[in-house]
């Protein structure tokens, strides 16, 4: 069969024998892509590599080397560091027995699951399906995965690539995947290194807080919720209370948005260790970042230099009776 590769992303963007040496779980473990009950060898992917994007050639030109994976499908191709679970599927030819994995440029080998029977609705295709956790630190922007099939003698013809795209760690309304989209003008970001229910305060030049107990800086709120209209975006606004009460989500980030240029003046920072959960001591950054100008007429959300670096022990804990540790300022022109 020489059909060429069907990508099929079911949503909008905006997701036998081998060759290979394995390696240990734990070595896997630090691995870009994670596949859940997937094997991992190190080294390169077998196969025929794609041509590059730019190349200039025909989509169905030629014929595709058996086996081969015949399309992917995933439910979103922008993708969040450290997301889990997100399923992959889709077909291979006949001749195969496993489906690899792997992305082009990052990490030190791939992942190979076994494939299921046919599909009777798409010319007796063999099907395959996993589930992949990503990295924390994966690096933000447009990244190639590739898929290879591999017959029971360990061969593989072509291999498949699909783009998918790495959201930064701060919320920038996936201007890093759809540049024409503006990122937010500013936001303020805490992460910390353990589970404890840390929060980030921010109190802005008119004098409104945000954090803690307040979700937005706008005025007018009770108990952190807007009584009437939602806030200017002019306002900072708090996406998430993490790790809140002890509930661990894993997270240990809190941001504070404004999507409008931030109003001119001095921003005072706290960071509060409301509880520390059963842990001795908490490592915090805090971190700016503001949207700026790129050469080709877009903006972009650019991290500036850390605000603030520290430590806090489970004896700093507060339960919220104040703001905690002052950690410093910015400036907004």
């Amino acid at each position: 069969m020489s059909t060429a590769l069907r990508a099929i992303v079911v949503a909008s963007l905006l997701s036998g024998a081998c060759t290979g040496e394995q390696v240990s779980s734990m070595n896997a473990l630090t691995e870009p892509i994670r596949v859940e009950s997937g094997q991992f060898l190190s080294g390169a992917l077998p196969g025929v590599s794609p041509p590059p994007a730019d190349a200039d050639v025909e989509p169905d030109a030629g014929a595709s080397l058996n086996p081969q994976v015949e399309d992917i499908n995933v439910a979103n191709t922008a993708i969040q560091q450290g997301e889990e679970g997100l399923t992959f599927s889709g077909h291979a030819s006949t001749d195969a027995t496993t489906v690899a994995v792997r992305f082009a440029e990052l990490g030190t080998g791939y992942w190979v699951v076994p494939v299921s029977g046919p599909d009777p609705t798409d010319k007796g295709l063999l099907t395959y399906q996993f589930k992949a956790d990503f990295g924390i630190g994966l690096p933000p922007g447009f990244h190639e995965l590739l898929f290879a099939a591999i017959d029971a003698n360990g061969f593989s013809g072509s291999q498949s690539p699909l783009t998918v795209c790495i959201d930064t760690p701060v919320p920038d309304n996936l201007n890093i995947c759809v540049p024409k989209r503006a990122p937010p003008g500013a936001v303020l970001s805490l992460s910390w290194n353990t589970p404890v229910d840390l929060d980030l305060i921010v109190q802005d030049p008119s004098g409104a807080m945000v954090g803690g107990n307040s979700s937005t800086s706008a005025q007018g709120v009770d108990g952190g919720a807007p009584i009437s209209a939602p806030p200017s975006p002019s306002n900072g606004v708090l996406d998430r209370n993490s790790n809140a009460n002890c509930v661990i989500d894993d997270i240990d980030r809190e941001d504070i948005v404004w999507q409008a240029t931030p109003q001119a003046g001095t921003y005072n920072v706290w960071v509060d260790l409301f509880s520390a959960c059963h842990q001795a001591a908490v490592s915090f950054t805090v971190s700016l970042w503001l949207a700026e100008g790129q050469s080709d007429g877009t903006q972009r959300l650019v991290q500036q230099p850390p605000l603030a670096t520290g430590v806090l022990t489970a004896a700093q804990a507060n339960g919220g009776a104040d703001h905690g540790l002052f950690v410093g300022g910015f400036k907004i022109q």
